[in-house]
């Protein structure tokens, strides 16, 4: 299965890196910072979650989020995954993740925000976006550079769900570093 995400990957690092400087640069395949997984840590009141099969989705496994009423603030519910490697000052970082909005009442913002942060406090972002959501399987990215370095272990994935009332399936999460 590690072949399958590792294809995968080659494929959105090409769409989504810039174009390369130079055609020695264009040789470098994308180094993966954290093991690609749908194996989400889910946080926060008024919410559920399960793992569950999905063959719709590369990997064929979802967390399935149900958010049964908007919370007070949209980071009051969320959901992580590790990332394993170091991040170094100016790294080319590519956030790129399976998503869909399974259920959400017509009117509720179809978005939610994505990030590379800190895993500790003060949860400083490295790379920070939002991400629109449809109800079909659709692989979304955040892209930028890293201002800072970060140790190995010491940052992760992070999504804001709480923006309203809704069941979000989450796949298989990748972070890459563009060469």
């Amino acid at each position: 299965m590690m072949t399958k995400f590792r294809t995968a990957l080659l494929a959105v690092a090409i769409a989504l890196a810039a174009a390369p400087a130079s055609a020695e640069e264009e040789a470098g395949a994308p180094h993966m910072l954290n093991e690609p997984t749908a194996g989400w840590t889910v946080y926060g009141p008024g919410q559920t979650h399960k793992a569950r099969k999905d063959g719709a989705v590369q990997g064929g496994s979802a967390m399935r989020v149900i958010i049964t009423a908007k919370p007070a603030n949209p980071w009051d519910i969320g959901a992580s995954v590790p990332i394993r490697d170091a991040i170094a000052k100016g790294d080319k970082l590519i956030l790129a993740l399976w998503v869909r909005l399974a259920e959400g009442a017509a009117g509720d913002p179809a978005e939610l925000g994505a990030a590379i942060q800190q895993n500790s406090a003060p949860y400083a972002p490295i790379v920070a976006g939002r991400v629109a959501i449809t109800g079909e399987w659709k692989l979304v990215h955040i892209k930028g550079i890293a201002a800072e370095a970060h140790p190995a272990g010491k940052a992760n994935v992070a999504l804001t769900l709480g923006d309203a009332a809704r069941t979000i399936d989450l796949g298989p999460a990748f972070v890459m570093k563009a060469d």
